[in-house]
């Protein structure tokens, strides 16, 4: 085994280190699999300029479907890495379902949605879900990942690693052929995106708990002739159901098999899965093709009890839900990136599994409950009526996961709904933001506002923006709303002791503002022209307000004085403030 110091750059494996300062400057993000976790937080990292290294066990990408559904928040966050565009053009919205009678096949019985359409609104204006196939989002994010000379590695894993004062040393292999050749190298920071049975959790010792769900399913993709491509098509009896969805790929479906059938026979190969596909839909109008792959699947609902341990981080805690995982990487991305680079603590990597465990325990509690609902209802009657669908309808809006929150964390500053305690804020904790509440929230959301107009002293520049456009994984956004000239300007002068290139300042005025407002100290200057912001943040009594959006799109601080100050000393190092 050879020793070697590691070259500058992000190691990214399904796991992720960085060097100690008197090592090279590296972070590793160890991604058995390469998936959208690991290569979410790679891509923060690096639009944060902290140079990535990615390894992936694999030899080669996989090219399935996997978690094909994409819901609004996970859509907001690639809109502030910069790859919506291309998830757009590349997939579709959320098609609705087609159930068909039985027995017979072909005779539609209903036709629903799992998410209800609804319109964008200035606040939420990536308000649907979208599907598509894992394998082209993760190379979307290689895609971009490219622009900044980071590659993932392929045939490389991590072996175990070893902790120290201030570094990590970790064991390095790559398969060469029928050779192995090991190295062990030193970086600052770990984090492990390597799954269910990842190497770094188990090294970690981290219990992984939860249960195994009693169904099984065989999932897979095949092509396939005689169904429409704008529905998902169901079959269901009370013993069988049979889904397919179509894909990116012309005559290529999706699908799923589960009921009661013998998984081992139908497993054995393609002519018997088939016997089981054709028993259960009866119908012999389709013409089926080439398999691509089949694979048994069971479900289960699983969560580490934190997400990090000294300088090894995991990037996901759970073993469902793509959507979360990418999340966490974004929670986890920001952060990790001012800590290397001087701004913050190391104690603010400890607010990342304060955050995000309260989260995924909701989301398995939602998963578990909607779960039960699909699999448990009656299977011959038509959907839209019945008790299955309220339990189901009252469940969509936290399916975007809109709603999810962090208003317990430490690091927050809420001067409109100040809690007496931070017992008092845990006690409370409505991670998927269900129960609704008493308007915007420090930890919440941060809305968009469109019609944003460029405002300056004897410019006639009539541009607009919108708030979503100006936040990103690189920096803070404070808005300050406010029409009194002299208070605007004692915060702006606050704020000049605080780094220009981590913190943008938004001076909002509201519609009615003239072109005489203030202009000196601010990033920008805008005009609310069509109200959006000051409906969306809550600006209706005339109070001065700011907001201090974080590079992950939520809420850090509502404050209306010594707030701002307050929040800062909690997430920069006091050499920053």
């Amino acid at each position: 085994m050879s020793t070697q110091t590691a070259a500058p750059g992000i190691l990214v494996v399904c796991i992720t280190f960085w060097p100690s300062s008197s090592c090279p400057l590296l972070i590793a993000i160890i991604q058995v699999g390469a998936g959208p976790a690991g290569l979410t937080l790679a891509l923060t990292l690096a639009r944060n300029g902290v140079p990535v290294r990615i390894i992936e066990k694999r030899g080669d990408f996989h090219l399935e479907q996997r978690g094909a559904g994409i819901h609004p928040r996970t859509l907001e966050v690639f809109h502030f890495l910069g790859i919506l565009d291309d998830v757009y053009a590349k997939g579709r919205p959320l098609p609705p379902f087609r159930q068909y009678k039985l027995p017979g096949g072909v005779e539609t019985l209903s036709t629903f949605y799992i998410i209800a359409p609804a319109e964008n609104t200035p606040s939420i204006p990536h308000n649907n879900s979208y599907v598509i196939g894992q394998c082209h989002t993760e190379a979307i994010l290689r895609s971009h990942l490219a622009k900044y000379g980071v590659v993932v590695e392929l045939a490389t894993e991590l072996r175990s690693f070893e902790q120290f004062e201030g570094h990590v040393k970790a064991v390095i292999v790559r398969h060469e052929g029928d050779k192995e050749v090991a190295s062990t190298e030193t970086y600052r920071w770990l984090v492990g995106a390597d799954g269910g049975r990842s190497v770094v959790r188990k090294q970690l010792g981290l219990a992984f708990e939860g249960q195994a769900l009693p169904d099984r399913l065989i999932l897979g993709e095949l092509y396939l002739e005689g169904l429409d491509t704008e529905h998902w098509h169901r079959w269901n009896d009370w013993s069988n159901t049979v889904a397919t969805r179509p894909t990116e790929t012309k005559g290529l479906f999706w699908f799923i098999v589960t009921g009661n059938l013998n998984y081992e026979e139908a497993l054995s190969g393609y002519e018997a899965l088939l016997k089981v596909i054709k028993k259960s839909i009866q119908r012999t109008d389709l013409v089926f093709g080439d398999l691509v792959y089949m694979t048994e699947y069971r479900p289960n609902v699983r969560m580490v009890n934190k997400l990090g341990e000294g300088r090894a981080f995991l990037a996901g805690g759970k073993s469902i839900c793509e959507c979360l995982l990418v999340q966490d990487a974004f929670n986890l991305g920001w952060k990790l990136s001012l800590v290397e680079k001087g701004y913050a603590p190391t104690t603010l990597l400890s607010t990342y599994s304060e955050e995000r465990l309260p989260v995924i325990k909701r989301m398995i509690d939602e998963t578990k409950a909607m779960y039960k609902i699909v699999m448990n209802g009656p299977r011959d009657k038509p959907r839209g009526a019945g008790e299955e669908d309220a339990a189901w309808r009252g469940r969509q809006d936290q399916l975007k996961q809109l709603g999810i929150n962090y208003r317990w964390s430490s690091v927050l500053v809420d001067e409109i709904h100040a809690v007496d305690t931070e017992e008092a804020k845990k006690e409370t904790v409505d991670a998927y933001g269900a129960l609704g509440g008493d308007g915007l929230h420090a930890g919440d959301r941060a809305p968009d506002a469109p019609a944003l107009v460029h405002l300056k002293a004897g410019d006639s520049d009539t541009r607009s923006t919108s708030l979503f456009d100006i936040f990103g994984p690189t920096h803070h956004t404070i808005l300050l709303f406010c029409s009194d000239e002299p208070a605007t300007e004692a915060v702006l002068e606050a704020l000049r002791s605080y780094p220009r290139e981590q913190v943008h300042v938004l001076v909002i005025h509201p519609k009615d503002a003239s072109a005489a407002s203030v202009t000196g100290g601010a990033d920008l200057v805008l005009q609310d022209s069509e109200g959006h912001a000051y409906s969306a943040y809550g600006v209706t009594d005339g109070r001065p307000l700011g907001v201090i959006v974080r590079p992950d799109g939520v809420i850090g601080g509502m404050v209306l004085g010594v707030g701002m100050k307050e929040y800062f000393s909690k997430v920069f190092t006091p050499t920053t403030n």
